[in-house]
């Protein structure tokens, strides 16, 4: 039976449903379109980890991210709640404080155990479900012992946030949506429905890629579990059209007749009773005209040209020259795959030895994982090989940094660089690229993009690379590289026209527009625990 028509665009108003949208540029237009859909309610956050790093009594340090700094400062002005796990110093309760007039944002930190933090986050966040929505089989650890960490952890993250829902309740305003994110947490909302009570809207964003289900094999017996646990929420955003496609045929190969899709609600019937959500497409983005501003600051230029300099990459000078990649130290970045892909470009043009480095920028992450720490140690082994065959005197065309950079000193390495390399063998959108296009705004430098990206899926006009074809992807490095300077600068115009459009704060919009505008789940549980 098909499924009724969706309501989750139900109630809004007029004004807003033309295209309010497509209006929005920038933090101040986003602040308005929040207003003018939920008023002065505020707005509860989930994620996995927290978005300030409290350094002392009132003094906090915004780490890296340039998602969660968004919705940081759009919580700065309109008010609301952050339920994150911890991962820093100070008390539980934080009061984030927002500038001049505006409101702030209260900040719940969850303390767990750290042994069950370990099967949560390591065993099977990233252990499991990391490689898995991947694609390295591979990889895939053993379940069975970190399964229960992960549904611990997302029980005890959903009783902190029925205990803000309730503080908030009792001393004003309730919150008008709770927005949980990424893999970490896909059981949150339903936790939170199997505890009672009444529940404003719950939306959910899927940040990484969603598999293909495996064609005649058996699922992962955790896999009905994880898609069940997304069921319970009103909204769920994927990066792509494709993702959002694939979770669909998981839905119908794991429920079968009992599942429905009518393009825009999906409805299943399952042991909790009969659940309608609306699956979105939301391709994540970034703020094109921060990035454009910070690469011309000569507060981050000045610094930028030191760092080149110690890295034996000069601007302006003869070996100076430099390709940009920014990754963490994760084997779905395709860093090997690169090496290769260098290996590759100097073997075909050897005058590029000397006059054309890799620069990476690779901050090591989940070294309590087995998979990344030798993931890493290979990495190194090849960049060494690399460096000891193409080493000219003091230049090397491996230079790594193992550690993060700020945007600000990034931004213009981006701009200063002669392309950027992302090489991705799966990545659900990839904000790198995006930050590199936006940085070049006036610039000629080219973006060589894997296309298994969420960015190569979601852009038009760009040069796309297959890191599992390292000969073919430094032929088009090469060709890109030798291109005429107007025809590069000329796509990197339409890049940039394209992030404009399309931004972060439009994104955060889209995500919001849905789940505060409806009203079908407003005071009430509608998940109950089964008979």
């Amino acid at each position: 039976m098909a499924a009724p028509p969706s309501v989750v665009h139900a109630g809004i108003p007029e004004t807003l449903r033309s295209s309010p949208v497509a209006e929005i540029r920038g933090p101040g237009d986003l602040v308005h379109f929040y207003r003018e859909l939920a008023g002065s309610a505020p707005l509860l956050v989930v994620t996995n980890r927290e978005p300030v790093v409290w350094k002392g009594e009132e003094h906090f340090v915004l780490p890296p991210g340039g998602v969660s700094q968004t919705i940081h400062r759009l919580l700065c002005q309109v008010g609301g709640r952050w339920v994150a796990l911890r991962d820093s110093g100070g008390p539980d309760l934080l009061r984030i404080p927002g500038g001049a007039g505006d409101p702030g944002y209260r900040l719940d930190r969850l303390e767990v155990p750290p042994a069950l933090l370990d099967g949560h986050y390591a065993g099977f966040s990233n252990g499991v479900l990391w490689p898995f929505f991947h694609d390295e089989t591979d990889r895939i650890g053993d379940a069975s012992n970190v399964l229960g960490a992960y549904r611990e952890v997302n029980r005890r993250v959903a009783g902190k946030v029925l205990d803000s829902l309730r503080d908030a309740s009792s001393g004003g305003i309730r919150p008008r949506m709770i927005w949980v994110h990424d893999y970490q947490l896909a059981l949150v909302g339903q936790e939170m429905r199997r505890m009672g009570g009444a529940l404003p809207p719950l939306a959910f964003f899927w940040h990484i890629p969603w598999s293909a289900p495996a064609g005649g094999a058996p699922p992962p017996h955790w896999l009905f579990e994880v898609v069940t646990g997304l069921l319970a929420y009103d909204q769920v955003g994927f990066q792509t059209e494709l993702y959002r496609d694939r979770f669909l045929d998981t839905v119908f190969s794991l429920y079968g007749s009992r599942a429905s899709w009518d393009g825009e609600t999906l409805s299943v019937s399952t042991a909790f009773g009969l659940r309608r959500l609306h699956p979105g497409v939301f391709p994540i983005s970034v703020d094109p005209d921060h990035f454009r501003m910070m690469a011309r600051d000569p507060a981050g230029r000045i610094p930028a040209f030191s760092l080149l300099s110690d890295c034996g990459l000069a601007p302006g000078t003869p070996s100076g020259g430099y390709l940009i990649s920014v990754d963490r130290m994760d084997y779905s970045k395709g860093f090997l795959e690169r090496l290769s892909l260098m290996e590759a470009l100097y073997e075909n043009d050897p005058s590029l030895v000397g006059r054309l480095a890799l620069l990476q920028i690779a901050p090591p992450t989940r070294l309590s994982v087995e998979a990344y720490r030798r993931y890493a140690e290979e990495v190194e082994r090849r960049s060494e090989d690399l460096n000891r065959r193409f080493s000219r005197g003091e230049w090397r065309p491996v230079v790594t940094l193992a550690r993060s950079l700020d945007p600000s000193l990034l931004s213009p390495l981006y701009r200063l660089s002669r392309g950027c390399l992302v090489t991705a063998t799966r990545d659900g959108m990839n904000l790198v690229a995006k930050e590199f296009l936006a940085s070049q705004d006036g610039g000629s430098a080219p973006l060589f993009l894997s296309r298994h990206t969420g960015t190569a899926m979601t852009m038009e006009g760009l040069s796309l690379i297959d890191p599992a074809d390292p000969a073919l992807s430094a032929r088009i490095v090469a060709q890109g590289l030798a291109m005429d300077r107007r025809i590069r600068e000329s796509r990197n115009r339409q890049a940039l026209a394209d992030l404009r459009e399309h931004n972060v704060y439009r994104w955060m919009a889209e995500n919001l527009v849905g789940p505060l505008s409806s009203t079908r789940n407003e005071g009430t549980a509608l998940f109950a625990r089964p008979a």
